[in-house]
């Protein structure tokens, strides 16, 4: 009996995550032609027919539509039942680690902003800074009220809060605030790296605004592991062509760059779950990460620089938000 109850909640839990991840595509879809998200109702994109209430049913209208329109017959993008099922997939998993609870309600709010911020960028490649500034705002909020929460029930047991200079650095407000800081300054560092060997950016400065709200909403230290884990992510999709590209233009400078960074960041990663990398070592391990890193995206850039425009892109967004969801998971 426990078990049908907890299948039963979870099963309910993953429609609302379908529903949730049907609004997500109107908001994805809406704030790429600059729509209201309210008004108009639902309409085919294609021939603008105002859509049934069966025609919006999450991922079950896509299969009985078979993919097609019922008016105009023309294709439905696969996105629609990718998001819902991603979202309900997410929405799930979360709910397992977090069940009811205060963090839950952050957790699915982040993970609907990650989605979204997603969601165009893989579109049009274009981040939104309505959806990263309000994934800054949750994540300070989250950070004041767990600083608040901690300080009264401090106070309802010890009758005073001393205040020190470990409250002051340690708290999560600080925490959060350095996050934000940290991320705007590396990734305007690379980014404007760009400027030096290639004449523009590296990237657009949504990637700085997206790592800006993921160290509000994680901190400083975990952001690190979470940009880390990005470059990791973003690499495997595109390893293979770019590492057949190199090879043919004979480029063994950068292959030897991203060979060393990625070695090293594999290492880093595993010493992590031998060794308690804490203060000083784990500073000076992620310098040099940082600055393996940074070596390889100049040895990148040198070769755009120098017109090898076939080398793969893939926008860095999706990669930071896979591995915030994976962090926010896991």
């Amino acid at each position: 009996m426990e078990n049908f109850i907890i299948i039963t909640i979870l099963a309910i839990v993953f429609i609302i995550g379908l529903c949730v991840g049907s609004f997500l595509n109107v908001v994805i879809l809406r704030s790429l032609s600059e729509e209201s998200i309210a008004f108009p109702a639902s309409k085919c994109p294609k021939c603008q027919a105002k859509l049934k209430w069966w025609h919006n049913v999450p991922v079950i209208s896509y299969i009985c539509l078979r993919g097609k329109c019922e008016f105009c017959k023309e294709p439905i993008s696969i996105q629609y039942p990718i998001v819902e099922l991603i979202t309900g997939i997410v929405f799930t998993l979360l709910f397992i680690k977090y069940g009811i609870s205060f963090d839950t309600v952050f957790a699915l709010v982040v993970a609907s902003l990650l989605i979204v911020i997603a969601g165009t960028d893989v579109k049009e490649k274009v981040v939104f800074d309505v959806h990263t500034y309000s994934l800054i705002g949750v994540g300070l909020l989250y950070a004041v009220i767990v600083t608040g929460t901690a300080l009264f029930n401090t106070y309802q047991t010890y009758g005073a809060i001393e205040f020190s200079k470990e409250l002051v650095l340690f708290n999560p407000i600080t925490i959060s605030l350095l996050g934000i800081i940290l991320g705007i300054v590396v990734m305007e560092t690379i980014a404007r790296l760009g400027y030096l060997v290639a004449g523009t950016r590296a990237f657009g400065e949504g990637d700085t605004y997206i790592a800006a709200g993921l160290g509000a909403m994680f901190g400083w230290k975990a952001l690190i592991f979470i940009l880390v884990l990005s470059l990791i992510i973003q690499v495997l999709f595109t390893l293979p062509v770019f590492i057949r590209k190199l090879i043919q233009k004979s480029d063994w400078k950068t292959l030897t760059a991203l060979t060393v960074f990625l070695v090293y960041t594999a290492g880093f990663l595993i010493a992590q779950g031998y060794i308690n990398m804490s203060g000083w070592l784990y500073t000076i391990a992620a310098v040099i990460l940082a600055g393996l890193g940074l070596y390889a995206c100049k040895q990148i850039l040198t070769g755009l620089k120098e017109k090898q425009e076939d080398l793969l892109y893939l926008p860095f967004g999706p990669a930071m938000v896979i591995a915030a969801l994976i962090m926010l998971i896991f």
